[in-house]
């Protein structure tokens, strides 16, 4: 999913307005600034309409730097949201079913295993970078950027366990790098340990279980704490794969502007409040080595799809014999 904002014939009509110096030729109807993780911009596209219905691409290289540049600039005007990539959905499947030791299975098999069902996942996204960057290399302007892409889709590894940082501008270029390095960073931790299952002992019951967990999430000190707290609280079930939603404090609602019944048991990436990133990889490898972090930086996606800067502490508890991860998240104040 990539951020984008777009602007319009009529948000256009006004940039012409306010910068008739500029090169934007009259036929532009639509252009899109797309940002990464960190807000910045990555890539701009423009599109023509020729009739009801049919929209051409423009090629953005004509425009000039002073032009793009006044664009990206211009993008606040524009309407905000988000465009599905079809091949992170794909990628992202992968990765929430990954395999995981319940310790029935040889831990060597299952990590063979998660290995195989990561390099799939990067064969997919191999094939989409060196597209892209064929698309981009037959619309290439002149020799020098031709040897620059020819280069480019020589460069791109063959395999995940060969993707290095030296790679990233390659995969920078057509806006993957983020869930390249995911990939890569799952690959070089150990598979995710699932609790067996306990639900056959009388002592264990998932009755028992659930009562447990009201109980040490709903103490007098606890609903206090949740219930008057000005800061962000969220507690969720552990990992990539299975972090659901079990409780959240009034603030955080008021933080991403959603009800508790709108995510209520939502697993928290696609309920589309917590962003899949590189970043958010990197806090999940804290919790499972250290148990915990303080003071990461994050982002969260608000009910609008706007995106929200915040500082995030976490800690890993057990209640009830099972483990979850309980996040502490302050915005970062916007200058």
């Amino acid at each position: 999913m990539y951020a984008v904002t777009v602007l319009n014939t009529a948000a256009l009509s006004a940039f012409r307005a306010e910068h008739p110096w500029l090169n934007l030729p009259d036929f532009v109807s639509e252009v899109s600034v797309y940002f990464d993780d960190n807000g910045g911009p990555t890539r701009l596209t423009a599109a023509r309409t020729d009739g009801p219905g049919a929209a051409a691409a423009v090629d953005v290289n004509g425009f000039g730097v002073d032009t793009i540049l006044a664009l990206v600039r211009y993008a606040p005007q524009g309407t905000a949201g988000y465009e599905d990539c079809p091949e992170e959905e794909g990628v992202w499947a992968i990765l929430e079913a990954l395999p995981v030791s319940d310790g029935t299975v040889p831990m060597e098999e299952v990590e063979a295993r998660r290995s195989a069902k990561l390099q799939e996942a990067y064969a997919i996204l191999r094939d989409v970078a060196v597209n892209k960057l064929g698309t981009l290399l037959s619309s290439a302007s002149d020799d020098r950027e031709t040897r620059r892409l020819q280069a480019s889709i020589a460069a791109v590894p063959a395999s995940l366990d060969m993707v290095d940082d030296e790679h990233k501008p390659h995969f920078l270029e057509v806006d993957l790098w983020r869930l390249v390095a995911v990939l890569r960073d799952e690959l070089a931790m150990p598979a995710d340990y699932e609790l067996p299952d306990r639900s056959d002992d009388p002592s264990f019951t998932r009755d028992v279980i659930d009562q447990a967990e009201a109980t040490a999430l709903s103490g007098p000190v606890i609903q206090a704490l949740f219930e008057l707290s000005p800061v962000a609280f969220s507690i969720s079930s552990i990992g990539q794969r299975n972090s659901r939603y079990v409780r959240v404090n009034q603030a955080y609602l008021d933080l991403i502007g959603k009800s508790w019944d709108d995510i209520r048991g939502s697993e928290m990436v696609s309920s589309g409040v917590v962003a899949g990133s590189e970043a958010r990889a990197e806090r999940l490898m804290l919790l499972d080595r250290d148990g915990g972090y303080s003071g990461q930086r994050g982002e969260i996606h608000g009910a609008e799809g706007h995106m929200i800067e915040v500082m995030i502490s976490a800690r890993r508890i057990s209640v009830a014999g099972q483990l979850y991860d309980f996040e502490v998240l302050t915005r970062v104040n916007e200058d």
